[in-house]
């Protein structure tokens, strides 16, 4: 089955932070775009020369690199991404550095949503930047009176954004100047997570071996879990493809210790 790709155009940008950049695209692709899909992904495609792939006709080749749909429009055909402005220069953030108005990109998807099942007793987030962007559209979709906590890595003070979310789930920030350097950090903070009365869903995403090492924590659990989300969005040293090597090959360790 042919993957949908839609060409849009910039329409906006804006700076969020020192390594966060807003992007707002418009298009008439987006007409059939889904309203329920913000938390889910889509792919920007690059040729592998880095320049944004623009129409359907060239998508077959495409590099493509995975972000969260932040927000979207119907009613405006508007689609927000926020972009992790990394010091790698890979294809889709020296795109989204230098993007402006009038420029156009193609992405594929949208894919699944990644939200929280809101009738969990309590929650628990973690993360560093690649995935605040969906952790925020989570906080921002949980009911008002829900209680938890978010844990945020960033590379500095600056990148601390204002959160849309229930003014009984703590947010605390963790500064990791050098997030190309693995952190234990954020690990810790849900080693020591203070636990609620009742089932949390437990949601994490970011690097790939911090995020396998959560994986083993959350199995060790005693306490009953409501559901959770652990996922890999990207892994040092590594680019997108090389990030999906390493989790195939990790489903297969998984598959063969449990055969």
């Amino acid at each position: 089955m042919p993957i949908r790709v839609r060409s849009l155009e910039v329409i906006d940008t804006s700076i969020l932070s020192p390594h966060l950049k807003r992007i707002t695209l418009h298009g008439k692709d987006l007409a059939d775009f889904p309203t329920d899909a913000e938390s889910g992904y889509v792919k920007a495609l690059f040729h592998p020369q880095g320049l944004p792939v623009v129409d359907a006709d060239t998508a077959k080749s495409a590099v493509k690199r995975s972000y969260t749909v932040r927000a979207f429009r119907a009613e405006t055909r508007e689609l927000d991404i926020d972009f992790v402005l990394h010091g790698d220069l890979g294809p889709a953030s020296a795109w989204a550095r230098a993007a402006c108005v009038g420029d156009v990109l193609a992405i594929a998807g949208p894919g699944p949503t990644k939200l929280a099942d809101a009738d969990a007793d309590w929650f628990a987030f973690f993360g560093d930047l690649s995935a605040l962007p969906a952790i925020a559209v989570n906080l921002q979709r949980l009911p008002e009176d829900a209680l938890g906590y978010a844990f945020l890595e960033v590379p500095s003070k600056d990148d601390c954004v204002d959160l849309e979310k229930p003014p009984g789930v703590r947010v605390e920030w963790i500064i990791n100047a050098q997030p190309d350097i693995y952190s234990v950090e954020l690990f810790q903070c849900l080693e020591k997570l203070q636990w609620l009365d009742g089932a949390p869903y437990i949601w994490g995403a970011g690097e790939f071996e911090l995020m396998r090492s959560a994986r083993k924590t959350l199995k060790s659990l005693k306490s009953a879990v409501h559901g959770k989300y652990v996922s890999s969005y990207w892994k040092i040293g590594a680019t997108q493809e090389g990030l999906q090597k390493a989790k195939a090959l990790e489903e297969v360790k998984s598959a063969l210790r449990m055969s």
